[in-house]
C-alpha cells in the first residue's frame, strides 16, 4: 500500500511538472505568510533555474494561540505569549534538478528582529532575537517562475546564536532557566512555513 502511494505520488509529481511549457518571467512578485508574519517578495529571475529574491515583513504584537503554546515547567496553564517581528532579506532560490522544475533550494541571511514576552501573573520575561544577520536554509516547492500567476510552499529554518532572555523584579528564577533551557520556538533554529502566492512578467 506504501509503496502504491509512493509511485501515485511521484508519477503526480512527474506529470505535474512536465505540465509547465510557459515563457519565463524576468521579475516576480510575491505575497507571503509564515510565522514571523505576512511579507512581501520581490524577485528577479536570472533563468529558468536560479533567482534572487529581497524580502520584507513582519508581524504586529499579538497573542500566540493556546493551541500551539508549548508547556514549560513551572508555569501554569494560563500564562500569555505574545510576539512581533520585523524582518528583511536576501535569498537565491535554485532549481537543482532537470526534472523536477517545481523543486527549488532556497538560502540567504536576514536581519530584523523577533521579540516575545511570556507572562505569568505578576512575572514577565522576554526571549528577544535581535542577532543580525542570521542565515537561512528551506526547501521551495511549486510553480517555476514562468510568466502569470505564481505560487509556493517553503520549509526551513532561521539559523541564529538564540534569544537574549531576561526577567522583571517578579520573575521566578527556576522558571527563568526553564525558558533557557530550550523552549520549542525559543531555540537556536527556528523552524519556517511559508506559503506565496505571486505573479511572475
Amino acid at each position: 500500500m506504501k509503496n502504491t502511494i509512493t509511485i501515485t505520488l511521484l508519477s503526480f509529481m512527474i506529470s505535474f511538472s512536465s505540465a509547465f511549457s510557459q515563457e519565463i518571467g524576468k521579475y516576480s512578485v510575491y505575497l507571503g505568510i509564515s510565522p514571523f508574519g505576512g511579507g512581501i517578495n520581490i524577485g528577479h529571475n536570472l533563468n529558468e533555474k536560479t533567482s534572487i529574491n529581497v524580502g520584507f515583513g513582519g508581524a504586529p504584537e499579538g497573542d500566540i494561540p493556546d493551541a500551539i503554546k508549548p508547556e514549560i515547567a513551572g508555569f501554569s496553564d494560563n500564562y500569555t505569549h505574545t510576539a512581533k517581528s520585523a524582518w528583511m532579506g536576501m535569498f537565491v532560490s535554485h532549481q537543482p534538478l532537470d526534472r523536477f522544475s517545481w523543486f527549488r533550494v532556497n538560502a540567504g541571511f536576514a536581519v530584523g528582529s523577533i521579540e516575545n514576552t511570556i507572562k505569568d501573573g505578576e512575572e514577565l520575561y522576554s526571549a528577544d532575537y535581535n542577532e543580525n544577520p542570521v542565515s537561512y536554509f528551506g526547501l521551495t516547492f511549486g510553480k517555476p517562475p514562468y510568466k502569470g500567476l505564481v505560487y509556493g510552499l517553503d520549509i526551513g529554518a532561521l539559523f541564529s546564536s538564540g534569544a537574549d532572555f531576561s526577567h522583571n523584579a517578579n520573575g521566578d528564577p527556576d522558571k527563568f532557566n526553564a525558558l533557557q533551557d530550550g523552549v520549542p520556538g525559543l531555540t537556536n533554529v527556528l523552524p519556517n512555513i511559508q506559503i506565496t502566492v505571486g505573479y511572475c512578467f
